[in-house]
């Protein structure tokens, strides 16, 4: 992926060729600073890959910690980049805004909540459990989706973002399969199929955009065609459908029930999140330079696939009894509300986005966590499973801050989920504002609707958690008890004060 970056700014553009070797150079060596986190990532890979290959008598499940403080020390490298440089780059293969700086930040944070849960798993459970074995593929695995969401939020043109695309999806089709049963696999083979398509159509909108524009980086997108726009305009959605792929978005959703349902626990939680955060990240990219708010067309689309996954989603995990199907129809409803976000590409709009994809990220991981102890102790992930658990004195740490964590997941006070459908909706006042398009205003309604849609299976879960005439309790080991409580106060605190993520 590194050596893609060099050899693109090498052969990127027309500019590109027009300049002599030293000013190549001078650019390929200017860029580099930037990726910093990328190289290291790629080193920790590496590093996993040997040391797993070495003869030592070593523990494997150190791997998981070495990961996880890989993963620490990245976000220190980011850190720097924020508070050293503050300072705005782009070449013909990436860009690099403190907006992007903090959305890597996230990815990594998405990373070591993912290497805790393997982590704390493993310890517990051990080899018993197959779906767990071979901890230097997981890390592997995982390490490459880091990479790929890394390098997809970098991207600043076609190609590369399309290589880190599938260096996201590659692995998450892997990871999918690792329960090694025909159920899983089943899953794993849906995933992969519809990551293909996903692709094809991703190509063939790019190949549209060369074809009339001559270029396949997102600045060349600033100046619409005078010529061919209908095929342009087409072009832009084939992209746009491609990426709503790792957004779980309509119309590319169909295949997250029954992979949430059938991959691992800490798959689910891991692709949920992560591969969701990158793609909003690129798309918000991507329309800023198409300047979708003028495009009338394309901005139309967006709301019809935003209004068309909120319903989806919403409406279909009503009936759900499953709660990794629940929470798998809840990410495609979530994925309506992202793509709100994305209509304003303003910079508050970008904060906003930012700001909800971390309180995405706190309450998914939260509620994962929380399903994967009540399927070690119940057997199942059924919603009935959880009835009258919160009636025993260990659920006194962990009641409450499953509740808080539905309640951000719905979008209700007083948790980080309503200021975050609060800025979203904001956002979307704005663009009606600029363009005057009642399909806009059309789109604040249906959302708001669909946020009242919610509550009602949402409410379910504390509803079943606190039902008086059941009294089962549930058995949370200590350390995921204080996680979950961390993760829903985090929730609180980022509502008392929002200026934390703005």
């Amino acid at each position: 992926m590194l050596v893609l970056i060099i050899s693109k700014q090498l052969l990127g553009g027309k500019v590109m060729k027009e300049l002599d070797i030293a000013s190549k150079l001078d650019i390929i060596t200017s860029s580099l600073p930037f990726l910093k986190s990328e190289i290291w990532i790629t080193v920790l890979l590496l590093m996993v890959i040997i040391i797993d290959l070495l003869p030592l008598k070593m523990n494997r499940r150190h791997l998981y910690l070495i990961a996880l403080l890989g993963v620490v020390l990245d976000i220190f490298v980011l850190q720097f980049l924020v508070e050293a440089n503050h300072q705005t780059f782009t070449s013909f293969t990436i860009v690099n805004t403190e907006w992007t700086v903090k959305s890597r930040i996230l990815l990594d944070v998405c990373a070591l909540l993912f290497y805790y849960f393997l982590w704390s798993n493993k310890t517990r459970y051990g080899d018993n459990d197959k779906k767990l074995s071979g901890e230097s593929e997981w890390i592997t695995l995982s390490l490459g989706m880091l990479l790929g969401g890394h390098t997809l939020v970098i991207s600043n043109d076609f190609i590369f973002a399309i290589l880190s695309l599938e260096l996201i999806s590659l692995p998450s089709y892997i990871l999918t399969a690792f329960k090694h049963n025909k159920v899983s696999t089943e899953a794993a083979i849906k995933y992969f199929l519809f990551g293909a398509v996903s692709t094809a159509i991703t190509i063939y909108g790019v190949s549209l955009i060369y074809g009339i524009t001559s270029g396949i980086d997102l600045p060349s997108l600033q100046t619409p065609p005078q010529t061919h726009s209908s095929l342009y305009v087409i072009g832009l959605i084939f992209i746009t459908i491609g990426f709503l792929f790792k957004l779980s978005g309509f119309p590319m959703h169909i295949w997250v029930p029954d992979v949430y349902e059938s991959a691992p626990i800490e798959a689910v939680a891991y692709f949920s999140t992560l591969p969701k955060v990158a793609a909003a990240v690129f798309l918000f990219h991507f329309f800023e330079n198409v300047d979708i708010i003028n495009n009338h067309y394309l901005g139309l689309f967006i709301l019809i696939a935003a209004v068309a996954s909120m319903f989806i989603g919403n409406l279909s995990a009503l009936y759900q009894k499953s709660l990794r199907r629940l929470m798998g129809y809840s990410s495609i409803a979530h994925a309506g509300f992202i793509l709100i976000a994305c209509l304003n590409t303003a910079e508050i709009s970008a904060n906003a986005l930012f700001y909800y994809l971390c309180t995405y990220v706190i309450a998914n991981f939260a509620f994962f966590i929380f399903i994967s102890e009540v399927e070690k102790e119940k057997g199942n992930d059924l919603l009935e499973s959880i009835k009258g658990t919160g009636w025993n004195n260990a659920s006194l740490v962990w009641g409450p801050a499953i509740v808080l964590v539905v309640i951000s997941l719905i979008g209700l006070p007083p948790v980080a989920g309503f200021t975050a459908k609060v800025l979203i909706f904001t956002s979307l006042w704005d663009v009606y504002q600029i363009n005057n398009d009642q399909f806009y205003m059309l789109a604040m309604i249906l959302g708001l609707l669909n946020t009242a849609i919610s509550i009602a299976y949402y409410i379910k879960i504390p509803f079943q958690i606190y039902d008086r005439n059941t009294k089962a309790g549930l058995q949370i080991s200590a350390l995921n008890k204080s996680i979950i409580f961390i993760l829903g106060l985090g929730l609180f605190i980022l509502f008392l004060v929002p200026a934390i993520l703005l």
